[in-house]
């Protein structure tokens, strides 16, 4: 069984770590935090590998996992590059979407293979099974042949590989963000709505849980653009007049946010055709022309 090394095991890095023990695809060698204690604190947790104090003190293995924030990514990868560790033939890789590959760049001259993996989905829970990261997409970047040889890493815990060349990783990043923690941030604030509108907190809750499974289904079923439905596409103005009334009278504050994700949907019914030029006019009006 190959051995995978793990510089910042938090809670992205802990939860695959756990994921490869359950699945006895990977055996967890050195773990190096920021601080010992951190790092005996994440081997605690997993039951699986050994703390280490530095960089220095790391044995070789087939692959080695950046797990640390985004902004650390460069100088752990100068960091290990000068460390006196044998890594020719090593495959590194980080979880960031963030960055392409190239940041990993200081280990090139140090022999090692490079890739970045973006598991598309939230690594936060502590207890992650296997079952619940099954068909988790998980986006791959580096030379095929690198690929190739990490793909089974991922698969063999239920992850959907694929590889891609040349993302542009602003615009990536963005949508994927937009996805899932955008989604969820909407989510609470409509949550917070529905408490103002009379329900409880319990009531709101099972709502906003419902409606967002219900959404996922539709959008799973048939996409995002045919499966979108409501007052805008159906070029009904009044209730969206009503809608701006009662966010003016209760959260003002929100008129904005209300305002950008209705003009979202007026742009997919424009595309779709749905809507008159009359109709389209009078949201306009509504909601604040389209940037030109």
């Amino acid at each position: 069984m190959d051995t995978i090394n793990i510089i910042g095991c938090g809670r992205a890095a802990g939860s695959l770590a756990r994921l490869w023990l359950q699945a006895a695809t990977l055996r967890i060698g050195g773990v190096h935090n920021r601080s010992l204690e951190s790092a005996r604190r994440a081997v605690q947790n997993l039951r699986a590998g050994e703390a280490l104090e530095t960089v220095a003190q790391f044995s070789p293995a087939r692959f080695w996992l950046v797990g640390v924030n985004d902004d650390q990514i460069e100088s752990v990868a100068r960091n290990l590059a000068g460390s006196p560790v044998e890594l020719r033939g090593a495959t590194v890789f980080h979880l960031c979407g963030r960055h392409s590959v190239d940041i990993l760049a200081p280990l090139t001259a140090r022999g090692c293979d490079l890739a970045a993996v973006h598991p598309v989905r939230s690594l936060t829970h502590n207890n992650l099974l296997l079952e619940e990261f099954a068909g988790t997409a998980c986006v791959a970047e580096g030379d095929p042949a690198v690929l190739e040889g990490l793909r089974t890493v991922f698969e063999g815990i239920g992850g959907v590989w694929m590889p891609v060349q040349d993302v542009n990783r602003g615009l990536y990043h963005a949508s994927v963000s937009i996805i899932s923690n955008i989604t969820k941030a909407v989510a609470w604030k409509a949550q917070n709505w529905l408490v103002h509108s009379g329900l409880t907190e319990t009531m709101a809750a099972d709502v906003t849980q419902k409606l967002l499974a219900s959404t996922l289904e539709d959008v799973s079923r048939s996409g995002a653009r045919q499966s979108i439905t409501g007052p805008v596409v159906r070029g009904d103005t009044r209730t969206i007049e009503a809608h701006l009334a009662a966010l003016q009278s209760a959260y003002p504050q929100d008129l904005d946010v209300y305002r950008v994700l209705a003009r979202t949907v007026l742009e997919l019914a424009r595309e779709r055709g749905d809507l008159d030029d009359a109709t389209l006019q009078r949201f306009e009006d509504l909601l604040g022309a389209r940037p030109e």
